[in-house]
């Protein structure tokens, strides 16, 4: 459906946007406070799962996210090509990689930020491809998730492409977070909300 900005269309995509990154920050979090655990020695099944779970979920919503950006730049929200998808995502990582390195190179860098080498880095090029597959095989209840033998695990997923994941994470979180979830407008969320609540 073609919309123009500033429509109902447009806004209740807007605050789907806004859900989406929010979902996919609450599972960054989660993950990372796994993560943390695991690396300070709690190896017990249970947070081995929910460290895969908070992981796997961050991915979900941040795909979904971009995918609903990506709507709202063409204006319209019919399904968009898988490859199409890929190759903006290819895009994307190549674009956020550059920004860091122009940062670092004109000064403008945070103190915080990594060595410009981190930044210097070809993006593999089926890199789209692989977080569509990744993020397929860890949503749906399928033997893929778990099968012995896979082309792509979430642990190698995770080694080789989290540095592209997080550039697109992090560029994101700064222009579509809400400051006061409590001011928001949430549309169906407060319908589904008045419905537990009675």
């Amino acid at each position: 459906m073609k919309f123009e900005i500033g429509d109902a269309t447009d806004s209740a995509l807007c605050t789907t946007l806004v859900h989406e990154l929010f979902l996919c920050r609450e599972s960054f979090e989660r993950f990372t406070r796994y993560a943390e655990l695991n690396i300070m020695g709690r190896r017990d099944k249970a947070t081995k799962i929910r460290s895969h779970d908070a992981y796997s979920s961050f991915l979900h919503h941040l795909y979904e996210f971009y995918v609903g950006c990506i709507k709202r730049n063409r204006r319209d929200t019919k399904e968009i090509d898988s490859y199409v998808l890929d190759r903006i995502f290819n895009s994307e990582a190549e674009k956020q990689l550059r920004i860091r390195v122009e940062r670092i190179e004109q000064g403008r860098a945070p103190a915080w930020e990594n060595h410009i080498s981190v930044y210097r880095v070809d993006v593999s090029n089926d890199f789209g491809k692989r977080f569509r597959q990744i993020r397929n095989r860890t949503v749906h209840a399928s033997i893929d998730r778990s099968a012995p033998g896979q082309e792509l695990t979430l642990g190698q997923f995770y080694k080789e492409c989290h540095k592209f994941i997080f550039l697109l994470y992090d560029s994101s979180h700064w222009l579509w977070s809400v400051e006061d979830i409590e001011k928001n407008e949430w549309k169906a969320i407060e319908e589904f909300d008045l419905a537990v609540h009675q």
